[in-house]
């Protein structure tokens, strides 16, 4: 049963790792597992893969440990549970937080650089005519965490 599994695993992996367009050192700096020990997975030279170096691979993918192993078939549409999207949902909070915090402070350290240069404490290293660029970004984050949140409010109210 070992070798089904590590061929499923590495069957799995590579299909996850192919379906987000990443390679192993991507989703080794992404997890924490170290980028030889993702190759022997893919390559099934790891015959008894350990818990604690499969999960954070799992938890990247949003896969369960039998889904991994390919024990239990993949979701076509990678279904969530409601741990992992509130997870993701206070992924998501966070952003939000620091982008609208970024807005509202951005235009008091624009103005202090651009005194700053005016009074030559600094010399410019930053185009001061791309400065409300930085607010606009911010604004546009802002605007996609809530739209990413109203997509967490329509998955979680789905039957």
């Amino acid at each position: 049963m070992i070798d089904t599994i590590v061929k499923n695993i590495s069957d799995v992996l590579s299909f996850l790792m192919s379906d987000l367009g990443i390679k192993s050192a991507e989703l080794a700096r992404k997890t924490g597992v170290a980028q030889p020990v993702i190759s022997r997975l893919m390559t099934g030279v790891t015959t008894n893969p350990q818990v604690l170096t499969i999960k954070p691979i799992a938890d990247f993918f949003y896969v369960n440990l039998e889904q991994l192993l390919g024990m239990s078939p993949l979701d076509a549409q990678h279904h969530f549970d409601s741990s992992q999207l509130d997870d993701l949902s206070n992924k998501v909070n966070l952003i939000k937080t620091i982008a609208s915090v970024l807005t509202n402070i951005l235009p008091i350290l624009i103005e202090g650089y651009q005194k700053a240069i005016l009074a030559n404490l600094i010399k410019e290293e930053v185009p001061t005519d791309i400065l409300p660029l930085f607010i606009l970004n911010m604004k546009n984050l802002v605007k996609t965490a809530d739209q990413i949140q109203e997509l967490f409010v329509n998955i979680n109210n789905k039957p």
